[in-house]
C-alpha cells in the first residue's frame, strides 16, 4: 500500500472543499488542470470516507475509464468494488464503488454518503438528476468547467492553481505548437454549434498526408495520440501512417472493449511497439498515458474550447525524460481558441454558467497576438519565431511593390540577389570576422548560399562596394543563425 502524498496545491484544494462543506455546500466543483492529479485527489477523498466507515461512489464519464480509476485505488490500497456486468471486481458489499455514468443509469444508484463525479462538465442526465437532490455531499472533478447550466447543479467551485503555474513548477511539461496545414471549413454544415463529423472528415481527408509528414519531420518516433473527425477518417490516418512505417492502432467504438483494453495495455508499456493511438473523442477526456509526447489534432472544432483543452492536455503530463509536448495542429484549433485558451491557462478564472443570459463584454486588449511563422509554421506570441528565428516584416501604410529581398529569394533572381544581397553580406561578414578579408569572403559566400540556395554571380569580394545591411537582411541573417544553431549535430 502506498500512502497518498499530496502536493501543496492539492492540499489547498482539499482544504477548500472542506471549508465549503462546513459552510453547508452540498454540491461543489474541484477545478484542476489536466495532469494536476484529480484522480489522486478523488482517491484521497475516498480513502478518508472509507476510513470513517462511510459509503462512497466514484462516477466515471465512460466505461473505458473505470479500470484506470480502479488501478489508482489499488495503488493506494483502497478496497473497492466495480459496478459493471460480469466484472471480476463486482463486490457490492464494499463501501467504495466505482461505476460509469451509463451503468448507474441502467442499474440504479447505491446508497452513498459521498459522490465523486469525474469529468463533471459532461453533465449526464441521470447523474444530474441524482445529485440535484442535494441529499449527499457531491464533488465534481473537471479541468474545463465551461458547460452551460453547470452553475445550476453545483453551488461552489474550488480552484487553487492554473496550467501555467503547474508548467512553471514543472508539474506539467511546456508545449510547442506547429500548424503546417488545415482544412478549409468555410461554409461547412454546423449542428449544435459544431461542424458535423462527416463534413469535417470530407474536408480534412486530403491533408492526412500532411499529418504523417509533419510527424515524421518533428515527432522523432515518439508516442502520440491523434484525433480524427470520424471512424472513417481515423482509419485512413492509420492506413497512411502504416504506409510510412509507423505502427498505430484505432481506439473507437468499433474496436470493442476487449480489443481496446488490450491495445491500451500494450500502449502503456515503455517499449511498446505501438507508436500512436488514433481516436475521435474517446481519448479526449481522462485518458492517462504520461509518456505521450505528441498530440496530432486532425479534427476541426468550431466552438468547443473545452474539447480543445482536453485534447491538448493529453500530452502535458510529466514523465521521466520528457521535456515538452509537441502539438501538430492540422485542424486550425490552436489559432481559433488561442486567446481564450491562453487566458484560461494563465488565470484559471471561470464563472459557472447558471443559464442566465449574459451581457457581452469587450475582449481585453492584448499586448501580443498569436501568429503562425511563415517559415516553420510554429505558433507563438513572440516578435521572432522561437523555433527558427524568422522575424516577419513589420506592416506599414506603404504600398507593397514587387522586388523585395524575400521575393527575389523566392523567385531565384540570381542577378538581382547578387546586386542587392551580396554587398550587404560582405559588409556584415567583414565586421563579424574582425576585418579579416579571407575569412569574411568565405563567410559571406556561405551565408549567401545558405539563404538563397545558390552562389552569387561574378562576385568579387575585394572590389564590391559594401553596403550596411537593411532591417530585412538582418532579420534574414538572424533567422539563419538560429536555424544553423538548431541543426542536427
Amino acid at each position: 500500500m502506498n500512502q497518498i502524498e499530496l502536493r501543496d496545491y492539492q492540499n489547498a484544494s482539499i482544504d477548500g472543499l472542506r471549508a465549503n462543506i462546513k459552510a453547508g455546500v452540498r454540491n461543489q466543483i474541484l477545478l484542476a488542470p489536466t495532469g494536476a492529479g484529480k484522480t489522486v485527489l478523488g482517491a484521497y477523498l475516498l480513502h478518508e470516507a472509507h476510513g470513517k466507515g462511510r459509503r462512497a461512489i466514484f462516477v466515471c464519464d465512460r466505461i473505458s475509464l473505470v479500470n484506470q480509476t480502479s488501478a489508482t485505488l489499488d495503488h493506494y490500497g483502497i478496497p473497492h468494488g466495480i459496478m459493471q456486468a460480469q466484472h471480476w471486481r463486482f463486490k457490492p458489499w464494499e463501501k467504495v464503488q466505482i461505476a460509469s455514468a451509463a451503468t448507474l443509469a441502467r442499474r440504479g444508484w447505491p446508497d452513498a454518503d459521498l459522490i465523486i463525479v469525474d469529468e463533471c462538465h459532461a453533465q449526464v442526465k441521470d447523474t444530474i438528476a441524482r445529485i440535484a437532490k442535494r441529499d449527499v455531499i457531491t464533488v465534481g472533478l473537471t479541468a474545463t468547467p465551461f458547460s452551460k447550466g453547470l452553475g445550476k447543479i453545483y453551488d461552489a467551485m474550488v480552484a487553487v492553481t492554473t496550467t501555467n503555474k503547474l508548467i512553471k513548477s514543472k508539474f506539467l511539461v511546456p508545449f510547442r505548437v506547429f500548424a503546417a496545414s488545415e482544412p478549409d471549413m468555410t461554409g461547412a454544415k454546423v449542428v449544435g454549434g459544431e461542424w458535423t463529423e462527416s463534413e469535417a472528415a470530407d474536408r480534412a481527408m486530403p491533408i492526412i498526408g500532411d499529418c504523417v509528414a509533419e510527424y515524421l519531420k518533428h515527432g522523432e518516433n515518439k508516442k502520440f495520440i491523434a484525433f480524427g473527425c470520424n471512424v472513417a477518417h481515423a482509419a485512413e490516418m492509420k492506413r497512411q501512417f502504416a504506409d510510412a512505417g509507423v505502427v498505430c492502432e484505432l481506439y473507437t467504438y468499433k474496436e470493442g472493449d476487449e480489443l481496446r483494453n488490450e491495445t491500451v495495455e500494450e500502449f502503456r508499456k515503455p517499449d511498446s511497439y505501438i507508436r500512436g493511438l488514433i481516436s475521435v473523442s474517446a481519448l479526449s477526456k481522462g485518458f492517462d498515458v504520461s509518456d505521450v509526447e505528441v498530440i496530432i489534432m486532425a479534427r476541426p472544432l468550431k466552438s468547443s474550447l473545452a474539447e480543445h483543452i482536453q485534447i491538448l492536455g493529453r500530452g502535458l503530463r510529466i514523465h521521466p525524460g520528457k521535456e515538452s509536448c509537441l502539438i501538430l495542429d492540422h485542424a486550425g484549433n490552436c489559432m481559433r481558441f488561442w486567446d481564450a485558451m491562453s487566458e484560461f491557462f494563465e488565470t484559471g478564472e471561470v464563472e459557472l454558467d447558471d443559464g442566465a443570459k449574459k451581457e457581452k463584454t469587450k475582449p481585453k486588449p492584448k499586448e501580443r497576438q498569436a501568429t503562425k511563422c511563415a517559415i516553420c509554421h510554429h505558433i507563438h506570441e513572440c516578435a521572432a519565431c522561437p523555433s527558427c528565428g524568422h522575424v516577419p516584416e513589420r506592416k506599414s501604410g506603404v504600398q507593397h511593390v514587387a522586388g523585395t529581398l524575400k521575393e527575389m529569394i523566392h523567385t531565384g533572381d540570381q542577378v538581382s540577389l547578387t546586386q542587392t544581397l551580396w554587398p550587404q553580406l560582405c559588409h556584415y561578414a567583414m565586421g563579424a570576422c574582425g576585418d579579416d578579408p579571407v575569412r569574411a569572403e568565405k563567410r559571406a559566400l556561405g551565408m549567401f548560399k545558405g539563404m538563397t540556395g545558390q552562389w552569387p554571380v561574378h562576385a568579387n569580394f575585394s572590389k564590391v562596394q559594401r553596403v550596411k545591411p537593411t532591417r530585412e537582411t538582418m532579420n534574414l541573417i538572424r533567422r539563419n543563425q538560429i536555424a544553423f544553431s538548431k541543426r542536427p549535430k
